[in-house]
């Protein structure tokens, strides 16, 4: 008779196929003992049954007994089988009409039968309950370690080491300057490169925009837990960056007008950053005939359509000149900088609020209406408070162009992301429509509102 030894194993962090070795072990000893042949093991290992995850050995079993290739299915136990009712009723008609036994270690699965059935329905419903329960287990354990601050297994994250809890040196560094270029207005490409020219290797493959963009959105840079995307709390281990950082990063990273029309275009200096003189939407560049660069209206093409590069030297000419005048260190003055501390004391007292919340919901202390009144006026108060820090976390993009020896040489080794982030910080640009035939740039056709 022909055998198919089927292995499978949930969990095998470490790859020793330790347990899937045990299992076929104990699968050829009951061949051999039956003096089965055995034509082929087929191996799932570090995949559960719960149906998450597709499973490439199992589904080849599956066209093995449609291809009428095996006699007898054999497993340690149903549940390394299957434990879902509803792969027993797909594997019923097709081990029927083949002829196939399902056999066990612990005993034969006769399924042509209505009480060979029975059995493993009830088999499966046994198993499928367990899924269910453990999956509950494991949710509150990681629930519970959330709350708690600690770190639960998985991959290194970058920035720390193995352990989860001790920052690796360079690679922390690395995610500081990530930061700094990211709210200094560098793309994600940009840091990307950055990280790989220094050297820092990515998890899988290489550094890309979405492998930084997960990096920088990790909440545990800043030292906070997160579960299911949501910060539960602090965090055991050390912070690389402060919160206010990592929130305004995140709303750098949110904010939809960072997405651009072709993927890899470069954004133009002016585009969503000045606006049409006759209608205020943002200007973009692009819709020429010519060779050259063009401004138009984003609403109409009938209000604006200049030529880009006179416009754009006068408009760096004016960030020069301003940023080099004996009173540009009042640009560095912010006024209205929170208080970051009490802010982070804030949302950790309305953090245990929501957990203390629940506890009373649970014991009967208050009514769903109340819990869920309660609830939406601290998460409204926490929302506030985040976009609060996320302001004061962003960094300082006048100040290496003030303190500059050379005010033009620095503007002029700046990226066109960065110089866009200058601009925008400095003055409203609206730019006029001229008349037909006109060909030489007047200042005046340009509209400067300084800001601050």
């Amino acid at each position: 008779m022909r055998a198919v030894i089927y292995r499978r194993q949930s969990s095998d962090r470490d790859a020793t196929e330790y347990g899937v070795e045990r299992q076929g072990e104990d699968c050829a000893r009951l061949c051999a003992d039956r003096g089965w042949t055995v034509v082929r093991t087929l191996t799932d290992n570090d995949v559960s049954a719960s149906g998450r995850r597709p499973r490439p050995a199992y589904q080849e079993l599956l066209q093995m007994i449609r291809r009428r290739e095996v006699d007898a299915v054999v497993a340690q136990a149903l549940d390394r089988l299957l434990r879902r009712n509803i792969e027993l009723e797909e594997l019923i008609p097709l081990a029927e009409r083949a002829g196939v036994r399902i056999v066990t270690v612990f005993g034969d699965l006769d399924l042509s039968t209505d009480v060979g059935r029975m059995v493993g329905r009830i088999l499966a419903s046994v198993a499928s309950g367990e899924i269910e329960r453990k999956s509950y287990r494991q949710h509150r354990a990681q629930l519970q370690a959330a709350r708690a601050g600690r770190r639960v297994g998985g991959r290194r994250p970058f920035g720390y080491e193995q352990d989860g809890m001790t920052v690796r040196p360079a690679e922390a560094e690395a995610v500081r300057e990530g930061y700094r270029m990211l709210l200094a207005g560098a793309s994600l490409g940009e840091i990307a490169r950055a990280w790989t020219s220094a050297g820092h290797r990515a998890q899988r493959a290489q550094w890309q925009g979405s492998t930084v963009r997960a990096v920088l959105r990790n909440p545990r840079n800043a030292g906070l837990r997160a579960y299911h995307k949501e910060v539960v709390g602090a965090a055991a281990w050390p912070a690389i960056v402060p919160e206010e950082t990592w929130r305004a990063a995140c709303a750098v990273l949110d904010d939809p007008s960072r997405v651009s029309g072709r993927r890899g275009a470069p954004v133009a200096l002016l585009t969503r950053v000045a606006l049409c003189g006759v209608c205020d939407a943002h200007v973009h560049a692009g819709g020429a005939v010519r060779k050259y660069r063009m401004y138009r209206c984003s609403a109409s093409l009938g209000h604006v359509g200049r030529k880009g590069e006179p416009i754009e030297e006068y408009v760096s000419a004016l960030v020069v000149e301003r940023c080099s005048r004996p009173d540009a260190r009042e640009l560095l003055v912010d006024r209205e900088r929170p208080d970051v501390d009490a802010l982070r004391e804030e949302s950790l007292t309305l953090r245990s609020r929501l957990d203390d919340l629940a506890v009373d919901y649970a014991e009967g202390a208050v009514s769903r209406a109340q819990l869920h009144a309660g609830t939406m006026r601290i998460r409204t108060r926490l929302v506030e408070i985040e976009a609060a820090m996320a302001d004061a976390g962003r960094v300082d993009i006048l100040g290496p162009l003030v303190h500059a020896d050379d005010t033009r040489a620095e503007w002029e080794g700046y990226e066109t992301s960065r110089r866009r982030l200058v601009i925008g910080a400095l003055m409203t640009v609206r730019i006029l429509p001229v008349k037909r035939g006109t060909r030489t740039f007047r200042p005046e056709s340009l509209h400067v509102e300084w800001k601050g």
